[in-house]
């Protein structure tokens, strides 16, 4: 059994490499966006008003939290992103997408989807649900849709 567990994860990485180096090149080339920043924003962008916690983006990207600070401060430098103190009396720190970064994730999720679309064509429709399913199973975190 554990031949069949390390061909079906060495499996998933060599797909995570090939969508990824896919996803890199047309989201730089387009947007002059890494994919790594593509996910943190699109995180963003679908969190409740648009922020979320720093321990818990940090948790979805899997990230330590030194990485995301340093990966903030550059969307700081170009307005995509800011870093918030908490609402409502929460003490710890949010990231939120600013404008300017909603306007440009408006754009590369329209590629993405393209990309994504592409890469999933030779798969049955019905059979997206249960692997996604299954993807999400082997993540260690509770975050949805991360």
């Amino acid at each position: 059994m554990s031949a069949d567990a390390l061909d079906f994860c060495l499996a998933i990485s060599r797909a995570h490499a090939s969508l990824n180096l896919e996803l890199q090149e047309n989201l730089g080339a387009f947007h002059g966006l890494d994919y790594e920043d593509f996910r943190l924003l699109h995180l963003l962008l679908r969190a409740e008003g648009g922020r979320m916690a720093m321990s818990g983006l940090s948790r979805a990207l899997g990230l330590p939290m030194s990485a995301l600070l340093r990966k903030m401060v550059l969307l700081e430098k170009t307005g995509l992103a800011e870093r918030t103190a908490g609402a409502n009396g929460d003490p710890r720190r949010h990231a939120a997408i600013r404008p300017g970064g909603r306007q440009l994730m408006q754009a590369a999720v329209t590629t993405v989807e393209a990309i994504c679309a592409d890469a999933v064509k030779s798969l049955a429709p019905e059979s997206l649900p249960p692997i996604r399913a299954a993807l999400l199973a082997l993540c260690l975190d509770d975050t949805p849709n991360a």
